[in-house]
């Protein structure tokens, strides 16, 4: 009994210690710059579907699809408010569409892909709001007098 205790305490220890060596996570404009292409050929195949009407057809290509190859260009100088339309306005829109459609080909893979790139847009957003306006110090109260 002791033999074992001593083996599952090396194999615990061992464990832990490759966790250490881990990546760090990707920052947020790798996530993006990750996602973009995902996302833009998720829309396309999405844009051809003929489970789509025609009025959706037509929002994908004429709005969703160039407003989200207008972020995904920008690179390094992402806009905050090309970022902030699209993800306030028209990435709802195109998950609706997903949803609202179960007979589109990898439904559940195009769904959780949009899902997805949202929090990261969102995260671009409130990191460059932060970056370009920080917040104004708070001024201290004055001492209560008891």
């Amino acid at each position: 009994m002791k033999s074992f205790f001593i083996a599952a305490l090396a194999v615990f220890c061992v464990a832990f210690a490759g966790c250490s060596n881990a990546p760090a996570l990707p920052s947020l404009q790798q996530q993006f710059v990750q996602m973009c292409p995902v996302v833009n050929a998720d829309l396309a195949v999405l844009a051809a579907s003929p489970s789509l009407t025609v009025a959706q057809q037509t929002m994908l290509k004429t709005q969703i699809i160039p407003a989200n190859q207008l972020i995904c260009s920008s690179g390094a100088a992402l806009n905050v408010t090309n970022l902030k339309a699209f993800h306030d306005s028209l990435l709802p829109v195109a998950i609706g569409i997903v949803q609202a459609t179960p007979a589109i080909p990898d439904q559940p893979m195009v769904l959780l892909a949009l899902q997805l790139f949202g929090p990261v847009l969102q995260g671009l957003i409130d990191q460059a709001i932060t970056t370009i306006a920080p917040a104004a110090p708070v001024a201290a109260s004055a001492p209560i007098d008891a």
